[in-house]
């Protein structure tokens, strides 16, 4: 897979006549949901789900399961050098 990086000029301001050309271009539709995105949800809603239903019911005490499932997914996504 090629990696793509951003343009010299992303982080300045551009000078008379330059153009500046997005890594996503905006006539192009992208996909946001795929099965690799569905597959990793899944599991991970289920996962975390059934470690909240024990702690609750074991401790007493619940935990909310966003962070880590957002956590856990970008470490995931750059292990498979996904983006």
């Amino acid at each position: 897979m090629e990696e793509k990086h951003l343009p010299e000029n992303a982080f300045r301001p551009l000078a008379e006549g330059e153009s500046y050309q997005p890594l996503m271009k905006p006539t192009q539709t992208y996909r946001e949901v795929t099965p690799w995105s569905l597959i990793w949800g899944l599991l991970m809603a289920v996962l975390f789900s059934a470690a909240a239903a024990y702690l609750g019911l074991k401790v007493g005490q619940v935990f909310e399961a966003a962070i880590p499932i957002a956590i856990i997914a970008v470490g995931v996504s750059s292990a498979t050098k996904r983006k």
